[in-house]
């Protein structure tokens, strides 16, 4: 007779489903069920639904937590649906892959599917939204790239439409020059625009081809210069050992994160198109699945579209060592203190 915790069937089945019978596994996203060639009726499947924490208190079962009783330990809470290769693997590593861990890439993951179903969203390689310029926000991909075009499928508009992106185009020469500028969310990368872009209609929406500047020069998170260091709550300068702290490299890189995101676009009286837009899309997105990824290509356009200090007429990016942008997550839909 085993002692081990099982998921029941529907269990096994709810968790899959949730996964869109997709690996949960943060990066993978592989399928795991599809028809199979024994019968008409007959499917194959090459995912499990792995338990969070273990199953059972024997040798092999890892992340047991004895104060868990069989109901929770057979519940869909403390199950992740996995391909076979991640579940193997999380079954030999409980070091990296922590309850905590695990549970962080099941919610991700699940999100992800949600958001998906919600604005009809597929898993092409590349698929996401892209941003042409300030006022165009597309769902699409990128077809082709080169080291001096992108070009891209608009498959849906999210922000603006075709009339607002043709204006963009016919209006490029007067553009400011901080405005000139592709981005994507799944790639987590932007470039400049070095001449208007082309746009084409096709059978299934737009193509797009953008000409494009070099990716712009980031810092070695080593080499960034020594600055007065804020203080992590009160965001104020202080005093360490009798002199003003200072943080430089790789300690100023939370500060410089922080400093970025924080300043909202309109804040600055020098620079009042500088600055993120957290602000201006919370307002319209708030509770939308598109929220998430707005915010995503907004740090996106901090990391990769430099803008000219009119004073020191230096070009620079807000954050200057983030070469990509790989993942957002938003913790709260709900503001504090604005």
């Amino acid at each position: 007779m085993s002692n081990r915790d099982n998921f029941r069937q529907r269990t096994k089945t709810a968790v899959a489903t949730r996964a869109g019978w997709r690996c949960s596994f943060a990066g993978c996203g592989k399928s795991t069920a599809g028809p199979s060639g024994e019968s008409p009726e007959a499917v194959t499947i090459i995912g499990k639904a792995a338990h969070i924490s273990g199953a059972s208190s024997g040798t092999g079962s890892r992340r047991y937590v004895p104060s868990m009783n069989p109901q929770e330990r057979m519940s869909i809470d403390n199950a992740i649906w996995l391909c076979s290769d991640h579940a193997d693997m999380i079954d030999r590593d409980e070091v990296t892959y922590t309850i905590e861990v695990l549970q962080t890439m099941k919610r991700a993951h699940e999100t992800r599917q949600s958001k998906d179903v919600c604005t009809g969203a597929n898993h092409d390689l590349g698929a996401g939204l892209l941003a042409i310029g300030p006022d165009v926000v597309c769902m699409g991909d990128i077809e082709n790239v080169s080291a001096t075009s992108w070009t891209l499928r608009l498959n849906r508009f999210v922000i603006g439409d075709v009339h607002k992106l043709i204006a963009f185009i016919n209006e490029f020469a007067n553009t400011p020059a901080q405005d000139r500028y592709i981005l994507s969310n799944e790639q987590g990368d932007g470039r400049v625009l070095s001449e208007a872009p082309e746009l084409t209609k096709q059978a299934d929406g737009f193509a797009l081809l953008c000409p494009i500047g070099l990716k712009f020069p980031r810092v070695d998170v080593q080499n960034l210069g020594s600055t007065m260091a804020q203080h992590p709550i009160t965001n104020d300068v202080y005093v360490e050992n009798g002199s003003i702290a200072r943080v430089a490299g790789l300690a100023a890189l939370p500060q410089i994160i922080r400093s970025a995101l924080s300043m909202q676009r309109g804040e600055s009286v020098f620079h009042p198109n500088a600055g993120m837009r957290f602000f201006e899309y919370f307002e319209e997105f708030k509770g939308s699945p598109w929220l998430g990824w707005l915010l995503t290509l907004d740090v996106v356009r901090q990391a990769s579209i430099p803008f000219t200090d009119k004073f020191t007429r230096r070009q620079s990016t807000p954050l200057p060592c983030i070469t990509r942008v790989r993942s957002f997550e938003l913790l709260s839909e709900t503001p504090t203190d604005n």
